[in-house]
């Protein structure tokens, strides 16, 4: 099960199932007497998981209106899809890196322009959004070669062409005028020839994600290489950053396409060569019919052979 979905929600069904099975293991062994601890224990583990669940999501719903609280707070005057609010999406679905290379090739590429991107971009960018430097919060890093990997092998298929943020930044601004003067400045750079903007995903504009959040994501091209900007609301950072448990449900619920998914024993299965898929696809395939069979077994043996007063067992047992 845990190999299978990786999904805490599924693995804990699967335990209180086991502990089922063994309560009425225990009391067709040991008769009158152990049913109500048995029963007990499964209900009390059953109720945790539904209260944990219950609380957690309505703590998750009260994080994206808090969001959109926040939303409608910096945005307050704005007309809805205004300028005020961005620049229009663009998307481009075919974008990837240049000469369709390594990994090894785009990261030391990456580190070979950290130094230049931040003093000819994001310095650039700085000064012009925000002359004092006491306002807008300036954050780069260049992306961990494990989590390239994890990338790659998840979502690109293995290509170290389309990971497109080997070299990244974050603007952290507090109010939708300063986000425009850090687009402006994007423009401007761009007017100058030393930016091309890729792409563009503006959630201020085209919505939230399911959970309500909203930032700015730009794809851009600097030197012949794709790197990251993004640009995002001081107050609606500062309530993301308190929300990982939150975050962590809605992954093993799968309720939150949006959220950067977790490497899971799942997903490592999912980028197996096609040999291993096959072998694992035997594998399932022999734990399935083994599976069948023994509950074909209990149908016949609960129903047929068990006694009047313990039939019911052998039914409960099949369910």
């Amino acid at each position: 099960s845990t190999f299978e979905t990786s999904n805490r929600t599924m693995i804990i069904i699967v335990l209180v199932s086991i502990v089922g099975q063994y309560g009425l293991e225990i009391h067709e062994e040991r008769g009158a007497g152990t049913e109500l601890a048995c029963y007990g224990a499964f209900l009390l583990v059953m109720g945790g998981v539904v209260l944990h669940a219950v609380r957690s999501l309505e703590e998750a719903e009260a994080y994206k209106k808090a969001f959109g609280v926040a939303f409608a707070k910096c945005a307050e005057g704005i007309v809805p899809d205004s300028d005020r609010l961005g620049p229009r999406p663009l998307s481009n679905p075919y974008l990837v890196q240049a000469d369709n290379a390594s990994v090894d090739f785009y990261m030391a590429e990456a580190a070979r322009l950290y130094e230049a991107f931040q003093r000819d971009v994001l310095d650039v960018l700085s000064d012009a959004a925000d002359p004092t430097g006491e306002v807008i919060t300036v954050l780069s890093n260049l992306k961990q070669r494990e989590r390239v990997e994890q990338k790659m092998r998840l979502d690109y298929n293995g290509v170290a062409a389309k990971v497109k943020d080997y070299l990244r930044a974050t603007f952290v601004v507090t109010s939708f005028e300063e986000l425009r003067r850090v687009w402006a400045a994007v423009e401007q750079l761009t007017t100058q020839g030393k930016l091309d903007v890729l792409s563009i995903k503006n959630r201020f504009r085209a919505g939230p994600t399911s959970m309500g959040y909203r930032d700015i994501n730009l794809n851009v091209g600097y030197a012949g290489h794709v790197c990251e900007i993004q640009i995002q609301l001081a107050a609606m950072l500062e309530i993301k950053q308190d929300m990982h448990a939150v975050y962590n449900l809605l992954r093993s619920l799968d309720l939150d396409k949006d959220v950067e998914e977790e490497i899971t024993l799942a997903d490592l299965a999912a980028a197996c060569s096609p040999a291993t898929r096959v072998a694992l696809g035997v594998l399932r395939f022999c734990i399935a019919a083994m599976a069948s069979l023994i509950s074909g077994c209990y149908v016949v043996f609960g129903v047929v052979n068990d006694t009047g007063e313990l039939r019911w067992l052998g039914a409960v047992r099949a369910c």
